[in-house]
């Protein structure tokens, strides 16, 4: 699984600068921070508002947030925090279980939080795809860049999606977890919220921590089953 800790587009940048890396470590650092921005954000944004809209809520919809358009989800600041940290954000979806019609308001949050990573793994088994037609023909060294470059997007929606699906506040997927809790044992998880988040960013941060180790891990058995289900390209 890739290493996301090291893709700092300004750390790297710093490293060339001082000599200490490869102009094509800034190139790719830069474009890993590209892609989330640009595309992963706003596909799983837009996911989340896709399924919220099939169970009834519009209010995504309504603020003109159901669109790809990267400029409508993009936070300055979750986007600048990409140029120093490994962690970004955009805006959040507006969503209101409430008008979800179809089912109730907790399984419509299980369901709209599993959107988002579902719509990246999606896309992850795509590049895959055309990162095993390019393979086959990387003799010359635009196609070797252009293969590098696609399965950096691989990677990098496999790391986004297993992040998302952590039952960890204040990740998406402590939704998750929510779901299959009593009201009681999920207020008393709320009330040690800003304690969990800060050990949660500490571990993101120590590369051989419990956190990263589960990352790793899940991260590469979604890598190999994208591997096996895209095997029928040789």
């Amino acid at each position: 699984m890739l290493d996301m800790i090291r893709y700092r587009p300004i750390f790297q940048l710093f490293d060339w600068m001082a000599g200490n890396a490869p102009a094509a470590s800034v190139l790719i650092s830069f474009f890993a921070a590209g892609v989330m921005i640009f595309m992963i954000f706003p596909v799983r944004e837009y996911a989340c508002g896709i399924m919220a809209k099939y169970l009834g809520d519009d209010t995504a919809e309504r603020q003109g947030r159901l669109t790809l358009n990267p400029f409508v989800h993009m936070d300055m600041l979750g986007s600048l925090m990409l140029l120093f940290f490994p962690m970004g954000w955009s805006k959040p979806m507006p969503i209101n279980p409430g008008r979800c019609t179809k089912v109730s308001g907790k399984t419509a949050m299980l369901l709209i939080t599993l959107a988002g990573p579902l719509a990246l793994i999606l896309i992850a088994y795509i590049f895959m795809i055309i990162f095993k037609l390019i393979a086959t023909n990387m003799a010359n060294e635009a196609m070797y860049y252009s293969g590098l470059a696609t399965l950096l997007i691989v990677q990098i929606c496999v790391f986004i999606a297993v992040l998302n699906l952590l039952p960890i506040p204040p990740l998406a997927g402590s939704r998750i977890l929510f779901f299959f809790l009593k009201p009681r044992q999920m207020y008393k998880i709320m009330e040690h919220q800003r304690i969990i988040t800060m050990i949660f960013f500490v571990l993101l941060f120590i590369p051989r921590s419990p956190l990263m180790w589960l990352i790793a891990t899940l991260g590469n058995g979604m890598l190999s089953v994208l591997d096996f289900l895209s095997g029928f390209i040789r």
